[in-house]
């Protein structure tokens, strides 16, 4: 009886610590989980006013335009689920037609943007890029580093390069870096490529290292970088064509082979 009860004891002490790990260990996953989920949620408050800033819309602007497409999108469905009912009688389906109207017209809207700002950090890279080489070549041709930092900024056109302008003329305004100034535009707008470019060329500068190699540098490896993603872009393209070819030549499968299939169903 002893020896039973020790026993018995034994494994209840053991049940409690194997429930106090599991309770720990639940803990511990939820609160990882949590942590992960407001990481996430940081990134892409982030990434949406990185945006927004890209595109020069305030939030207050934002978020009426995506008021405003929940509701059309609401009333488009409406009239949808109206038919439906009159139709099939399904107030069901009616409901999940109005309810993803709204859902649709409140996130088109922030899919809008992302897709509008996409497309406009790609420009800006590419106008940043051709904005090192003519600072290199104006480098090149006996110009100062603020000469040819202001001159090349005025050479180009666009809204990339008015951009590019604008910083410049604020650091001058300022008395502050260029650098700087491209440094700040680029975490204003969630472009890292330009904080690390103006970030190696203010080190070069501050160290005395010659600052048109050190932009040449910058310059081929942010090239590289764009010929890479264009690249990885056409091969994406060009698998995606594969896809309709496919899609033909089933058809074709079927269409050919329907007749006998048919026959054979038809011998039975």
């Amino acid at each position: 009886m002893i020896l039973l009860g020790g026993a018995l004891g034994g494994l209840g002490v053991a049940a409690l610590l194997r429930r106090g790990w599991l309770v720990a260990l639940r803990d511990e996953a939820g609160e990882g989980r949590r942590r992960s989920m407001a990481v996430v949620r940081a990134r892409a408050a982030a990434r949406h006013r990185h945006d927004l800033a890209l595109l020069s819309v305030t939030p207050e602007l934002h978020a009426a335009r995506t008021v405003a497409w929940a509701l059309a999108g609401a009333g488009a469905a409406v009239g949808v689920g109206l038919g439906v009912v009159a139709v099939a009688g399904a107030p069901a389906i009616a409901a999940c037609v109005v309810a993803f109207g709204v859902v649709a017209g409140a996130l088109a809207p922030g899919a809008r943007l992302r897709a509008a700002a996409t497309r406009r950090r790609r420009d800006v890279l590419h106008a940043f890029s051709s904005y090192l080489d003519l600072v290199q070549v104006l480098l090149a041709g006996g110009a100062g580093v603020e000469t040819a930092l202001v001159a090349a900024a005025e050479a180009g056109d666009g809204w990339a390069f008015e951009r590019l302008c604008e910083c410049v003329v604020r650091a001058r305004s300022a008395r502050r870096s260029v650098w700087d100034e491209l440094a700040r535009f680029g975490a204003r707008v969630g472009i890292p490529q330009i904080e690390e470019v103006a970030g190696s060329v203010r080190l070069a500068g501050e160290h005395g290292a010659r600052v048109r190699l050190s932009l040449a540098a910058r310059a081929d490896s942010l090239r590289q970088r764009q010929m890479g993603e264009l690249e990885a872009a056409a091969q994406s393209a060009t698998e995606r064509m594969g896809v309709p070819m496919v899609g033909l030549f089933l058809a074709f499968i079927v269409l050919v082979g329907y007749p006998a299939v048919a026959l054979v169903l038809d011998g039975l």
